[in-house]
């Protein structure tokens, strides 16, 4: 028996369990479906991705069916999922005329729900029915919409070419097939490679094969149409440049305004004028005569993405000068994967590039980058006057004046973006590194390689001892990002309080680069590194007392420099480490009474710090508690509160639904799904508690809290105030009660939680 025909037979077995799950009888098409798109969500490939099922009309003309759908966080894509599931014991083909019929079936249903409004011939009960109201009468989707996704799902084997792009009404809706090969493939890998068999697009490149002189990588150079590129990205969009360095610079760069230029007024030249595109690949096939490229596995362009994004752009507004476009292509073949990574992050910094690249750029990719990145897109700030946000992270350059140029088509469209990310809450990867530095000292071999003092010398030099020194035992999770961000908030306030020449009120000096991180660095020492920064995240502010403790920090430090400098250049000799080691072996730090409330035991900080896995552990515990105390019904009710009010983006009520269903039929809820349900049920309780009404008065025979420890805690409460209001109302409710249902009882507990995180202690 193969590797494939173990895992199919293991594959059916999934399938067979969650179909016996279906306490409703889910059919086992939905149940191989449901598998299928929990495989596509952990490669990355969709996103909070629904089950549902419609069909109609099945064998005439206008027939229509789907299985699933998906909607992007920005509403610029839609995923859209029709299985072909034959239940068989072995792998079975699946012929052309049933994918043909598939991609017929699909195209129909976007086509009918996004046109002719199809969600008036469905019930509301129809678990369709709410993404068919969404494709018709949602503003956002059709301002945004960019790509259509039709993903034909199947457990069989297909050996067929995959059906070329569609057009349904001005829409290119793109077709991928997930077989069981690929989704053998998929089991096995961290993402779904892109797959080119050029001939599908009638495309014979001709290629060199070039003599690299190593086994490490095989090296060729071609050339491809300036439209077929355009059309890769318009089709994958970033996926295509995942391992690229940097995002769409726009048209402001000079050399993205050349290309463009070129491909309006002499689109023929465009060969001569533009250094082209260099990618990687896992493999290359090539024909009989070894000089035309007929497939490409894994294609990955690491330079070049921005006269990539520029074709496609630009195609929007000169689609015949894009056929005149050719672009030389330089592709390098990795053999050995084990340190791709490394080899590829090589290939951007020495491939000839039209735009600088540094440090920074470089290591955008990194894991550990990654994951900040991704922290920043989920992690809700706590609520801040009366709204919440995210820290936008720039991981790769410009990501975000992207995002906001595709958000600024109309004001309403910017306000909401910059309402969710204000443009003050952006932080680079310089940025980041700033932050940290100037918070930590790290001595390696006698000599201090992170401290102020790197911050001084430049972004370049201080992000390189962060990526040497910090990023390699770096651990990514929750209370790191939390006080990242209290980090951050510091960092900007004391900026702002040194001030500048522009500033209403005079500067300290004209030291700023110096007076911030160096100051920052002192106050660790003056607190012991006891700095509260869960106070600072929560409240998302410094203190007004913490805020004058700075200012006047930085006025005597500036003094002091000036006085105790031996060089004639302050600022360079604030690069030096012996000028660190002066400063906080001499310099006298003023006395932290002020600043008392602003400075937590060491108890509470080592209880934060200490072992993060097992305090992780219980805290999505308890959080798992908390959403499945609330009905399947009610989330659905979010979901259509969310959407009345406008509380909820699209994709949360999106989530809140999926959330419904999986509660519905006892589905587990991962990690990613967890801190999207807390959010959502904290935006829920600030702003309608009453939704929850039906929970609350289910009876509990099995709780275990009394009045008197919410006693202890509004008293506790009441001194430190380290809840949100409507958690402290909670409190207050509960005083009148008894007894407490599963939901009091779970939100109880995670406020207890929280509590015992800042030394709340039960009697």
């Amino acid at each position: 028996m193969t590797e494939k025909e173990k895992f199919y037979i293991s594959f059916n077995k999934e399938v067979a369990t969650v179909q016996s799950s279906e306490v409703n009888g889910e059919s086992q098409e939905q149940a191989f479906t449901r598998v299928c798109l929990d495989m596509l969500t952990q490669v990355g490939e969709t996103y909070n991705a629904v089950v549902a099922y419609d069909e109609k009309g099945l064998g005439t003309k206008g027939q229509h069916k789907i299985n699933g759908y998906a909607i992007s966080e920005n509403c610029d894509t839609i995923d859209l999922f029709i299985s072909v599931y034959n239940p068989s014991g072995s792998i079975e083909s699946i012929e052309k005329s049933q994918i043909d019929r598939a991609c017929t079936r699909i195209s129909n249903f976007f086509s009918k729900a996004f046109f002719n409004k199809y969600d008036n011939e469905i019930a509301e009960t129809s678990s369709i029915f709410e993404f068919a109201h969404q494709l018709a009468s949602s503003k956002e989707i059709r301002e945004k919409l960019i790509r259509v996704n039709a993903f034909i799902l199947t457990n069989g084997y297909y050996k067929g070419e995959v059906p070329l792009p569609k057009d349904v009404s001005g829409f290119k809706v793109f077709f991928n097939i997930i077989d069981v090969e690929k989704l053998y493939s998929i089991s096995s890998q961290s993402r779904l490679p892109i797959q080119l068999d050029l001939q599908e697009y009638n495309l014979e490149p001709a290629c060199l094969p070039i003599p690299t002189g190593t086994e490490e990588y095989d090296g060729y150079l071609t050339f491809l149409p300036g439209s077929f590129l355009a059309f890769l990205y318009e089709q994958y969009g970033f996926k295509l440049l995942e391992q690229n360095v940097r995002s769409f610079l726009q048209f402001r760069a000079g050399i993205n305004r050349g290309i463009k230029e070129t491909i309006l007024k002499r689109p023929q030249m465009f060969f001569a004028f533009n250094n082209g595109i260099s990618a990687t690949a896992d493999s290359i096939e090539l024909d009989d005569s070894n000089s035309i490229i007929r497939k490409i596995s894994n294609l990955q362009i690491v330079n070049g993405g921005q006269t990539t994004a520029t074709l496609f752009h630009t195609s929007k507004e000169a689609k015949e000068n894009i056929l005149d476009v050719l672009v030389p292509v330089k592709i390098s073949v990795i053999n050995n994967t084990d340190n791709s990574y490394e080899k590829i992050k090589s290939i951007s910094k020495f491939a000839n590039t039209q735009n600088k690249i540094n440090d920074a750029d470089l290591s955008a990719n990194d894991p550990v980058l990654v994951e900040i990145e991704k922290m920043s897109r989920y992690m809700l700030t706590p609520i801040s006057g009366s709204t919440q946000h995210y820290w936008f992270f720039d991981r790769i350059s410009r990501q975000y004046d992207n995002l906001l140029a595709q958000n600024s088509k109309s004001k309403s469209r910017k306000k909401a973006f910059e309402l969710k990310y204000p443009k003050a809450c952006k932080y680079t990867k310089y940025e980041l590194a700033k932050f940290y530095n100037s918070y930590y000292e790290l001595i390696d071999n006698g000599k201090i390689v992170i401290g102020p003092h790197c911050v001084v010398d430049g972004n370049e030099v201080n992000f390189r001892a962060f990526r040497d020194y910090v990023m390699p035992n770096l651990e990514v999770n929750q209370v790191f990002y939390e006080d990242l961000i209290a980090k951050a908030i510091l960092f900007k306030d004391v900026d702002k309080r040194h001030g500048t020449k522009r500033s209403k009120t005079p500067p300290i000096g004209d030291m700023k680069q110096v007076m911030v991180p160096y100051s920052i660095a002192l106050l660790k020492i003056a607190t012991n590194g006891c700095l509260d920064l869960e106070k600072i995240w929560k409240k998302q502010q410094v203190s007004e007392e913490l805020s004058d403790y700075m200012y006047n920090l930085m006025v005597k430090l500036n003094q002091y420099l000036i006085d105790n400098t031996p060089r004639s250049n302050i600022i360079e000799w604030a690069t030096k480490e012996d000028c660190w080691q002066k400063v906080k072996t001499e310099f006298h730090i003023p006395d932290t009474t002020s600043i008392k409330d602003d400075i937590a035991s060491k108890e509470a900080i080592e209880l934060r710090y200490a072992d993060y896995t097992e305090f992780d552990t219980e805290y999505y515990d308890l959080c798992k508690r908390l959403i499945l105390a609330i009905e399947a019904s009610t989330w659905d009710k979010i979901a259509e509160w969310g959407k009345d009010t406008g509380c909820l983006t699209l994709s949360d009520q999106n989530s809140a639904k999926n959330i419904a269903h999986k509660i519905k039929f006892d589905y587990e809820l991962n990690k990613r799904e967890l801190d999207k349900a807390i959010a959502i049920y904290e935006i829920t309780s600030r702003n309608n508690y009453e939704i929850f009404e039906s929970e609350l008065k289910k009876e509990n025979d099995n709780c275990k809290l009394s009045t008197n420890t919410v006693m202890q805690m509004i008293a506790w409460e009441k001194t430190l105030l380290v809840l949100d209001g409507w958690q402290y109302k909670i409190l207050q409710q509960s005083i009148l009660s008894e007894q407490y249902s599963e939901l009091r009882e779970s939100e109880l507990l995670l406020i207890i939680k929280q509590m015992r995180d800042k030394g709340f202690v039960l009697n």
